[in-house]
């Protein structure tokens, strides 16, 4: 396969003809051919976005993404990474990155992480990218890929919607205005929120599917979508394996609440002695640029726990750093969050535990709907003493960023 430059002209990205992204791909490529450094991609325009991205590919640049809406921090952080003061970009580059052709390859820099643990650059090519969309090509049985994107495109979420659209022969929009038979790709607070939207929710039902990923599916939500027969697919994966990895099938998801994920193209994925879930994949990156890269001989060893049932299907628990430890107790949000979920008027929820000098850390529970007096009361009945939150405080919205991640107050 690999990058046909002719293949771009043809409509099929919504708001600009074939021909007007062609050009405007060669003429941006002719004036940033012959650079060393990566080209920096930062828009929040999709057109944009779109021409500067095939036209650092088309003049064999390598790709660094970064987000707009970064703070002071996170741009510090960036620009440290990519080389300013440091070793050039290439020095950073281990052989692994040549191609099958035997030439070194040109690497595409997504971030991932934040102001927490602070950002890295997963390392991609283009050919783990375009594996990862064959993977999904074939996964959904063959066939052009047609998108609604409506996630941000310098996350690998929104990346991969516009790279599986070209690779596939496809069309993508960049809005929900004409969702029938397009695939959707939602994170969860994202689908909660249009399913308060009847109009919304009607479209739904004529997507070709919903993949739903970048964070847990709380059990409620799962069942109103399976109450309103909704084509919802489950999807495991992240910025180091090239977005989704595994998945459950849409009639899977439907008639069982129980069903586990298959894996997406040569995808093998186990569960470490630890319960973390290990990946290894040819859509793999190779490592993080400026950075202290993981041991990738096995596969990537993610902080995702899980297990893999007699079926031989993968079912995600939940990140291993979740885990609230306060007094000494071990509490698993999961089971708060499921526990204050059920409680009627309550829409979405999440725990965090929180810095505390007193018992280590505290249980803290955000939660959007009515108004709670009794909480405490209710949630006796269902949790431990000690598993019972230290605060719990009703937010319009939950602190969540655009990929659905949470969002630890400062």
């Amino acid at each position: 396969m690999g990058f046909n430059l002719k293949s771009l002209d043809r409509n099929w990205v919504e708001g600009i003809s074939g021909q007007e992204l062609l050009a405007r791909v060669q003429s941006q490529a002719k004036l940033i051919q012959g650079q060393d450094q990566p080209l920096v991609i930062n828009q929040t325009d999709p057109h944009g976005f779109t021409v500067e991205f095939f036209a650092a590919v088309s003049a064999g640049r390598s790709i660094a993404l970064a987000n707009p809406n970064w703070g002071a921090q996170e741009r510090e952080q960036f620009d440290v990474l990519l080389g300013l003061g440091s070793p050039p970009l290439a020095g950073a580059i281990s052989s692994a990155t040549r191609l099958k052709s035997g030439r070194q390859a040109k690497v595409i820099l997504i971030p991932t992480g934040g102001t927490t643990n602070g950002i890295k650059l997963a390392i991609h090519t283009w050919e783990t990218l375009e594996v990862a969309c064959t993977g999904v090509q074939q996964f959904l049985g063959g066939g052009a890929i047609d998108s609604c994107c409506v996630l941000p495109l310098y996350h690998v979420s929104g990346l991969m919607q516009l790279l599986r659209a070209y690779h596939s022969g496809g069309y993508i929009r960049f809005n929900e205005d004409e969702v029938e038979g397009r695939c959707l790709s939602y994170v969860p607070t994202q689908l909660r929120r249009a399913l308060l939207d009847e109009k919304r929710t009607q479209a739904l039902t004529t997507t070709r599917v919903i993949f739903v990923g970048g964070a847990p599916m709380p059990e409620s939500l799962a069942e109103e979508a399976r109450e309103l027969k909704l084509p919802v697919m489950p999807v495991y994966g992240m910025t180091e394996t090239a977005a989704m990895v595994a998945a459950i099938p849409v009639d899977n998801f439907l008639a069982d609440s129980r069903a586990g994920a298959l894996t997406i193209g040569d995808t093998n994925i186990e569960i470490d002695s630890s319960g973390r879930i290990r990946v290894q994949s040819p859509a793999l990156f190779i490592g993080y640029h400026g950075g202290e890269s993981p041991d990738l001989t096995r596969g990537y060893l993610t902080e995702d726990e899980g297990y893999i049932d007699e079926k031989g299907r993968l079912h995600v628990m939940g990140r291993i750093d979740r885990l609230v430890i306060s007094g000494g107790e071990k509490i698993d949000p999961r089971e708060v969050e499921d526990a204050v979920s059920a409680i009627v008027g309550v829409e979405e929820v999440m725990a965090l535990g929180l810095p505390d000098p007193e018992w280590g850390q505290k249980l803290v529970v955000y939660y959007t709907g009515q108004e709670l007096v009794d909480w405490k009361e209710r949630l006796k009945e269902q949790l431990a003493t000690y598993k019972l939150p230290n605060e719990m405080l009703r937010v319009d919205r939950l602190p969540l960023d655009e990929k659905g991640k949470f969002l630890r107050p400062s």
